[in-house]
């Protein structure tokens, strides 16, 4: 049975970056950071219009009934 040394031509590199990527990443991250809290307020709109909805529906419902 033969054993390998797997670490014996490896070598170790670490990326550098460089101002202008960091500032990139950074609108990045806050255009992700806006992108998400509109979509926060988006859903609490949609929840509201879907209470009102089923509220209108419900009190259009009642004068109907109470019509006939």
């Amino acid at each position: 049975m033969a054993t390998y040394d797997l670490t014996a031509n490896t070598k170790t590199s670490y990326n550098t970056f460089s101002s202008n990527d960091i500032t990139i990443l950074n609108k990045i991250q806050n255009l992700e950071n806006k992108v998400n809290s509109q979509s926060e307020k988006l859903d609490q709109i949609v929840k509201l219009l879907d209470d009102l909805s089923k509220e209108k529906s419900t009190t259009w419902s009642n004068s109907r009934i109470q019509i006939w």
